[in-house]
């Protein structure tokens, strides 16, 4: 079956048997008032014998000049529709399609307008939430330089990790916003996987020693095709959820058959909540009874690993813990130019 052709407006272009079709049933009163006449000059010459001939030639005549008259007719008919369709360009040839032509030229209007208003208050909104972003990490900054004149080292401990934690949901926030523009600075590299590892672990190093939890680092020793920024933006991501519902063992992280492994000894997730927890806003089972998830973490990671061309995953076992893997599937980077 031959694909119907979709204007930018959404429109479907007719085929040419579908727009005979609607020509003719637009022109039916004058196709109707030429087969009367003729009907009527039949009639003249059967019932006038002396002008038959001159009748007969009449409507001889009259038939030839109607056939050519609607063979002129459909073609400029035709060509007037795919001018309008292409070019969205219509000269009005009764008072309804004047009317209609003033119509549709106003809600066009009225949609520009609208769609120009909605693009200004959305720019404002994230130039607002950034400059928010950005601002609120000045007393963020000046928080943990002031947790330096703190003594009691336990109570420096607890809040190290509370200002720790309102940095990482400001991050969070400046990333999410920023995946808009998630082309304009984007750079595909090979990219050294160890080193990158090892910084996020180094940040989140006050968790493992505060919950007394172990991390096993091993085959990391290997490059990858990624953005390296974005890519630890995913690690952060899911290192801090394994950390957020893993009271005791550890973690291990590794790479194996192209797929970077992140598995955790935590409390696991639910059945009901493993094909949801990719979704924006969700929080499942352990978010609701913890009151520390934002449903933003693995939306974000999964997000961002589409973009990339990575495929990122989970399985859990609920009381054995979670294995997130991030496969770096090479010939399916979405990049575009």
């Amino acid at each position: 079956m031959k694909p119907r052709k979709v204007s930018v407006t959404g429109c479907v272009m007719m085929d040419k048997r579908q727009f005979i079709k609607y020509q003719i049933r637009s022109r039916l009163p004058f196709y109707l008032l030429f087969i009367f006449n003729g009907i009527i000059l039949v009639l003249f010459a059967f019932l006038f014998e002396e002008a038959a001939d001159i009748l007969h030639y009449a409507l001889t005549i009259l038939t030839f000049v109607a056939i050519i008259i609607v063979i002129w007719d459909l073609v400029s008919s035709y060509q007037s529709y795919n001018l309008a369709y292409l070019y969205e360009k219509m000269t009005p040839s009764s008072p309804l399609e004047f009317y209609l032509t003033q119509a549709l030229e106003n809600a066009k209007e009225s949609q520009m307008v609208q769609t120009e208003e909605e693009r200004k208050r959305y720019t404002d909104l994230m130039d607002y939430y950034t400059l928010w972003v950005h601002q609120i990490k000045t007393p963020i900054a000046a928080s943990q330089l002031l947790l330096g004149d703190v003594t009691d080292s336990k109570t420096r401990a607890l809040l190290e990790q509370e200002v720790f934690k309102i940095d990482a949901y400001t991050n969070l926030v400046l990333q999410y916003l920023r995946l808009e523009n998630f082309h304009d600075d984007l750079q595909l590299r090979q990219v050294a996987l160890a080193p990158l590892v090892k910084e996020v672990v180094k940040k989140h190093s006050i968790f493992f020693i505060q919950k007394g939890l172990t991390i096993n680092l091993h085959d990391l020793d290997v490059e990858v095709v990624t953005d390296e920024k974005w890519l630890l933006v995913i690690i952060e991501q899911v290192l801090s959820n394994s950390l957020k519902y893993t009271k005791s063992g550890g973690i291990d992280i590794y790479f194996k058959d192209n797929r970077l492994y992140l598995k955790d000894t935590g409390i696991g997730i639910k059945d009901s909540d493993i094909l949801r927890v990719f979704e924006r806003g969700f929080s499942g089972y352990n978010g609701r009874l913890t009151q520390q998830s934002s449903g933003l973490g693995l939306y974000l990671s999964k997000k961002i690993a589409d973009q990339l061309g990575h495929d990122i995953s989970i399985s859990s076992q609920v009381g054995q813990g979670t294995t997130v893997s991030i496969h770096f599937q090479k010939q399916k980077l979405a990049i575009d130019y």
